[in-house]
């Protein structure tokens, strides 16, 4: 019996020994860290680099669905980007600009990463590119765009998707303030 404890205690000790070195050769940045660069989910016709990534989002207000992320163009402009969760396959990302309120729409699919599939939206041929980009899990998403002059309802049938969502419901004088503080901040 003593010897069984002995090697269950020897057990123990070992692998507490193996986790500290392992967490001490991460946090000296021995390890690589598996991220897909945001650089790769961007479009030819755009400066924004947002992807679909589930981390590093925080929620506005304790009570609303609306979630927010800073980010940080290539150009150096700070800004923060709010996005809505709508299903596990569906979400929304909205970002304020120059040109006006630029809207995503993201539906998790089996495509090719780089890939741009044009669907018809209008009965007169009117067609739109979708990108296929991924996610830091190598999930695949077909990625819609729009600019709206506003926050208000956006409806768009993109033929795979839909999307039928009241922007100006979302929290946009928090998202403002935290914008200033973002812009105020050293």
């Amino acid at each position: 019996m003593n010897k069984l404890f002995a090697a269950l205690m020897t057990t123990m000790i070992l692998g507490t020994v193996a986790v500290v070195f392992a967490l001490g050769i991460m946090s000296l940045g021995g390890l690589p860290e598996n991220t897909t660069p945001e650089a790769e989910q961007t479009t030819p016709d755009s400066g924004l680099t947002y992807g679909t990534d589930f981390t590093d989002w925080q929620y506005l207000t304790p009570t609303e669905q609306t979630q927010w992320r800073y980010e940080e163009a290539d150009d150096g402009q700070q800004s923060i980007r709010l996005r809505r969760i709508l299903s596990p396959s569906l979400q929304v990302h909205a970002l304020e600009q120059d040109t006006g309120l630029v809207v995503r729409a993201y539906h998790r699919t089996q495509c090719e990463r780089g890939e741009i599939q044009l669907v018809s939206i209008s009965e007169q041929g009117e067609t739109k590119p979708l990108l296929c980009v991924a996610d830091r899990e190598d999930d695949t998403w077909l990625r819609g765009e729009s600019v709206l002059p506003e926050p208000t309802r956006w409806q768009e049938n993109f033929g795979v998707f839909v999307i039928d969502v009241d922007l100006s419901a979302w929290e946009w004088q928090a998202a403002s303030q935290l914008q200033r503080s973002v812009a105020a901040s050293p």
